[in-house]
């Protein structure tokens, strides 16, 4: 009896020492779109380090962590539901059923909900990590494409590219707000870190638009860019970034000035992006590439970290 109850104990403290170790390592997940897997990066090394496969003939979208880190949350499009990985053992603990072509994922910041952009319903789906169950879905526009909430958890914001416009979402009761018009294409969409603007990208306009988060006016139009389509912002607030899909390129926008300040030539057909928490590094899914491009943020050099997986279109990353 002793001897199981010291095995369990050391089996227990080898897993406790895992989870510690995969949680302070750099890493980046890459949503492999046509692969249906998950491209775990070591952002140190910039190396993919393993691939964990959704277990489902379903092609993998937006992803998103938990704020503790421990979760990473998949939007399987193709099979109507999210799947649940755990970032310590890179295995799928859990799935919901949500709508139709969930493509978008996002923590509400203190970690109980998750938002889930349904591109098929025309919906986002609102799941309590607690029973991992959908609470609440909210209709919004036409072809819900991404999703930004503001730093206090109080307003979701959802961009839906044929309708143009982004629906504002009251977190607190599950309801539509506002819908704020904005101009051709609505694609990315990030919020200020003081939660005061909300940056959204216009693909068809080939601009950025900057919102008021209080009101949904159109303060300002970021011009210059060649069919943008993801955003990431700097934790500062002081930068975005834009990937141009048609130019394999990343714009740099000095949010104080209100214009672009650098081109960073970057792999085939850049779709998201993300920043490093310390602000130092900026990274691009090149999805006809097959890679990720990593950005110095200072010097604007770039690295290719090749053979990510199939079609990579998605990224978030770990702190």
């Amino acid at each position: 009896m002793q001897h199981h109850t010291r095995r369990y104990l050391q089996l227990s403290l080898v897993f406790a020492i895992a989870a510690v170790i995969a949680s302070a390592q750099p890493y980046a997940y890459v949503a492999n779109f046509s692969g249906g897997n998950i491209a775990v990066i070591n952002r140190a090394t910039d190396t993919v380090t393993s691939t964990i496969s959704l277990g489902l003939p379903s092609y993998a979208a937006g992803l998103a962590l938990s704020p503790d880190g421990t979760l990473l949350y998949v939007a399987a499009m193709s099979s109507n539901q999210v799947s649940i990985i755990s970032t310590a053992t890179r295995t799928v603990v859990g799935k919901v059923i949500v709508g139709n072509s969930p493509v978008q994922v996002a923590f509400s910041p203190n970690g109980a909900y998750v938002y889930v952009v349904n591109q098929g319903s025309n919906s986002v789906s609102v799941i309590s990590t607690a029973t991992r169950t959908v609470v609440a879905t909210v209709q919004v526009g036409q072809t819900p494409t991404s999703i930004a909430i503001t730093p206090d958890g109080s307003r979701v914001l959802v961009t839906n590219r044929s309708s143009h416009t982004v629906t504002a979402i009251n977190a607190a009761t599950h309801s539509v707000t506002a819908t704020w018009p904005a101009l051709l294409g609505t694609s990315g969409v990030v919020v200020s870190p003081d939660g005061n603007l909300a940056y959204v990208v216009n693909q068809y306009a080939n601009a950025v638009t900057v919102h008021s988060v209080l009101t949904g006016a159109i303060l300002e139009t970021i011009p210059g860019f060649v069919s943008p389509v993801g955003i990431a912002i700097s934790p500062n607030g002081s930068r975005l970034y834009v990937t141009n899909v048609n130019a394999q390129s990343l714009s740099t926008v000095d949010t104080l000035l209100k214009k672009i300040t650098a081109t960073s030539p970057v792999g085939l057909f850049p779709t998201s992006v993300a920043v490093s928490h310390d602000g130092s590094m900026v990274y691009v899914t090149a999805s006809y590439g097959y890679s990720v491009s990593a950005v110095n943020s200072l010097t604007h050099a770039v690295a290719t970290i090749p053979r990510v997986g199939f079609l990579p279109m998605y990224i978030a990353l770990s702190k």
